[in-house]
């Protein structure tokens, strides 16, 4: 049986983003086995002591615990590369808590939802064991993620074809918005949410509907359109659309076309 820490009031002490992160967590995957790495650097206005012991503990959100693993002491943490079969690199997470190196192991600080370093910050796709073929998961303060089932390389497929990537992402940042409007309620305080409305008031020049009426209907497909054209640095200037084959070629040379322009 897998243990998990036993937390009670959550907060982060331990700084995980920002220009000078505490703790930040590379993670590869290799032949199907994920790798990560952790790099730790406590501040040492913290004044924490310099014998306390840091516990780094992976899992997701699909039901995976590992064990809490040490990483050495706050004076001298250790860069160690540690293996995990049971859990994908786009649904790895990680908890970690600075303890005291006495019988009592009293917790004196703490961090959680440690996203794998260089996360992107607002949709993730990944595979895991699942029923359906293609899943979302959408939680407050999550970054929502476009699930495929584990064993047919779908989300491989995805990273190679545009005309794929297209398709799937219509239908998640659909699924997402859609979602955010229609329970706000239950997502008033995600942070996420916030980024999302700030991305997508700047793409379509309007607030996120209140409800999905027709003017919402309307808003929704005028900011999937936005998203679709929108011109990403990361595509050399391009949008997703320009990369979209047209219907002169056979679905062969679509799933592999590559624009030229």
């Amino acid at each position: 049986m897998r243990n998990i820490f036993n937390y009670t009031d959550r907060k982060d002490d331990i700084r995980k983003t920002g220009d000078n992160p505490e703790i930040k967590i590379d993670v590869i995957e290799k032949d199907g086995v994920t790798e990560y790495e952790p790099q730790i650097k406590i501040d040492t206005n913290r004044k924490l002591p310099t014998d306390a012991r840091v516990l780094i503990q992976a899992y997701s959100n699909s039901g995976f615990v590992g064990i809490p693993l040490e990483y050495g002491t706050v004076a001298s943490p250790k860069i160690i590369n540690t293996k995990e079969t049971d859990v994908g690199k786009d649904e790895i997470k990680f908890r970690l808590k600075i303890v005291s190196n006495d019988q009592s192991k009293k917790i004196l600080a703490s961090c959680y939802k440690i996203e794998p370093w260089g996360s992107v910050t607002w949709l993730k796709v990944g595979k895991r064991d699942q029923d359906s073929l293609i899943e979302y998961v959408i939680e407050p303060n999550e970054i929502p993620i476009l699930y495929f089932k584990k064993g047919f390389g779908l989300e491989r497929d995805l990273e190679q074809s545009n005309y794929l990537k297209n398709i799937h992402y219509n239908y998640a940042v659909r699924e997402v918005l859609q979602t955010y409007i229609v329970k706000s309620e239950i997502f008033a305080d995600c942070k996420v949410r916030e980024v999302w409305i700030e991305k997508f008031k700047n793409l379509t020049k309007e607030d996120l509907p209140e409800k999905m009426d027709e003017e919402g209907k309307d808003w929704l497909d005028k900011a999937v359109a936005a998203f679709l054209d929108e011109k990403q640095q990361g595509l050399n200037g391009r949008s997703l659309i320009d990369l979209m084959p047209d219907s002169s070629m056979l679905l062969t040379e679509k799933l592999t076309f590559k624009a030229n322009r």
